[in-house]
């Protein structure tokens, strides 16, 4: 199964952007590039 967890609240917008990368992974594996 394809899985993703964080540890953390990651925010859509607003405050820091170290999140980023977690979305662009998402949105990969959901699209079946990862």
């Amino acid at each position: 199964f394809p899985v993703f967890s964080v540890q953390f609240h990651p925010e859509a917008s607003s405050g820091p952007h170290e999140a980023v990368y977690l979305f662009k992974e998402f949105i990969d594996l959901i699209k079946g590039n990862l």
